[in-house]
């Protein structure tokens, strides 16, 4: 019988490696083996083993949290609005207002150089007047914006100006021009606000809060500078006047000395007249300073005068067409409903507005005649304008820059140290006996003082809600001091209107300080 084939061996897979084979090779012992050198055994390069080639891996994405379609569209617009520009201000108002700064200067440069030189030499009565008028005029000024727009008040403002300045190149009769420096006094407080509003203006179209209060104080800035710049310009002018059309004094004073047997006439010197210890208790008001210019003195003839008032009325009809292009057309919105009397800016405001209107006053009126025209004629109150205007441009741009910062208190507290310095060195100083250059280094100090109150007094008055009115009454106070001021050149005597200005400074800072801490909590609860 045959066997039966094992299943366990059929089951079993097949192998197909020729090597397990146990078969014989008769050669298998003489294989010849290659010699192989040392440096390479040294170094274990083996010829064939072949060299490892890194393998390249595709990097793999990172994981990231899968976003769904909605998050995906919030971070997109997150995105957008991280990498958006800010907000450009619109180019015709930018124009516009540059045009209007323009104007605004070239109106300073006529009006303010006119107002030192009439008022230190013309007398300051019809000076006087027209700061009345404005003054009373000043808390209708919102009203009087809203109804007319600002192109018509500023065009209108610069127009009387030209028309006043014309009126002087002529022989004009004083029943006339009393009238006209009242009607000019009508349009001086609603220039001012609508400049201010025009700033307000340019600042809204800047975006959010913060955007806008930069805006504001650097278009205050421009107007400032603007002015400033213009009382530069005129003040030049006045120096090329008197180097184009001097005209020189030399005479003394007369004094007759009477005797029983002879009458004769006797000249003192300058020195001999100033060598009482009193003269300055004696002579009082627009007496306070001889009616003639020692030996360096000299003054404008009658042909200088004409045309230097005319340049300046050209100025200010140029001026008038520029504010009819820069201004807005629009009507100004209607004053704020909220009580002005309610608003602290109105009542803590209006002592610091009478403050640098009676300083501004009395530099434009009795500091030129005293300090500049006694001293050294014309030529001394041109240097002593010129300085005013000068530094007090660049303290107003430096000082604007570091309130921003908030350095409000610490400027109130140097300005006041300085001013009053300054007060009690005038209080000190015989002018007549004076250096011919600490005229100028005075008045340069004084518009650097001036510029500081101006700065931090607008800086919280302008802009916020309902500013027009509080605005109106501190714009009415700065005319009533420069009226009062200018009425004071003929009546009071120079120490005396440097006593006012020293009381009127400590009210001003008194109520200054107390309108900022007051503004610092209001801004506090609001953050």
């Amino acid at each position: 019988m045959g066997s039966l084939p094992d299943l366990t061996e059929r089951s079993r897979p097949h192998s197909i490696r020729n090597a397990a084979r146990t078969v014989s090779d008769p050669h298998r012992h003489r294989t010849v083996i290659t010699q192989i050198p040392v440096n390479t055994i040294y170094k274990k390069e083996w010829p064939w083993r072949k060299t490892k080639t890194p393998v390249k891996l595709p990097v793999a994405p990172p994981r990231g949290r899968r976003e769904s379609a909605a998050s995906s569209v919030g971070a997109a617009s997150i995105r957008r609005l991280i990498t958006r520009q800010p907000p450009k201000l619109p180019k015709p108002v930018i124009r516009r207002f540059m045009l209007l700064c323009i104007a605004s200067g070239l109106c300073s440069t006529a009006l303010l150089p006119f107002t030192a030189f009439a008022g230190a030499e013309a007398g300051a009565v019809p000076l006087a007047i027209m700061h009345m008028v404005a003054a009373i005029v000043a808390p209708f000024s919102p009203l009087i914006l809203q109804k007319t727009g600002t192109r018509i008040v500023v065009t209108v403002a610069h127009i009387l100006i030209c028309i006043l300045l014309i009126a002087h190149t002529i022989a004009t009769p004083l029943a006339i021009l009393l009238p006209l420096y009242a009607i000019c006094g009508v349009s001086l407080s609603p220039m001012s606000l609508a400049l201010s509003a025009s700033a307000t203006s340019l600042a809204q179209t800047a975006g959010d809060e913060i955007k806008r209060k930069i805006a504001l104080r650097r278009a205050l800035r421009a107007l400032r500078a603007a002015q400033d710049l213009g009382l530069v310009c005129g003040s030049l002018m006045l120096g090329g006047a008197l180097v184009i059309w001097p005209e020189n004094h030399s005479q003394e004073i007369p004094i007759n000395m009477t005797d029983t047997n002879t009458t004769y006439q006797y000249y003192p010197s300058a020195e001999e007249y100033y060598s009482d210890e009193d003269y300055e208790e004696r002579t009082c008001g627009s007496a306070g300073c001889p009616g003639m210019q020692f030996l360096l003195g000299s003054s404008l003839n009658a042909m200088g005068r004409r045309v230097l008032v005319a340049l300046w009325a050209t100025l200010a009809l140029l001026a008038s067409f520029l504010g009819l292009f820069g201004a807005a057309s629009a009507p100004a919105p209607p004053p704020d409903a909220r009580s002005v009397l309610r608003d602290p800016r109105t009542l803590l405001g209006t002592p610091m507005g009478l403050f640098i209107g009676l300083q501004q006053g009395f530099i434009y009126t009795s500091y030129i005649k005293w300090y500049g025209v006694c001293v050294g004629g014309w030529s001394g109150a041109f240097r002593a304008l010129f300085g005013a205007g000068a530094l007090q441009a660049l303290a107003a741009a430096t000082l604007s820059m570091a309130a921003a910062r908030g350095r409000r208190g610490a400027l109130t507290a140097g300005g006041a140290a300085a001013h009053a310095s300054l007060l009690l060195a005038l209080l000190r100083w015989r002018a007549a006996r004076s250096d011919l250059a600490l005229p100028a280094v005075a008045a340069a100090a004084w518009g650097a003082c001036a510029a500081l109150w101006d700065v931090l007094q607008a800086g919280i008055c302008v802009g916020g809600g309902g500013w027009r009115g509080p605005w109106s009454a501190t714009l009415a106070a700065r005319h009533t001091g420069l009226a009062l001021a200018c009425a004071a050149r003929t009546f009071l005597c120079v120490k005396t209107q440097l006593a006012v200005l020293a009381l009127s400074l400590a009210s001003a800072l008194a109520s200054h300080g107390t309108l900022e801490l007051r503004v610092r909590r209001s801004e506090r609860h609001r953050s």
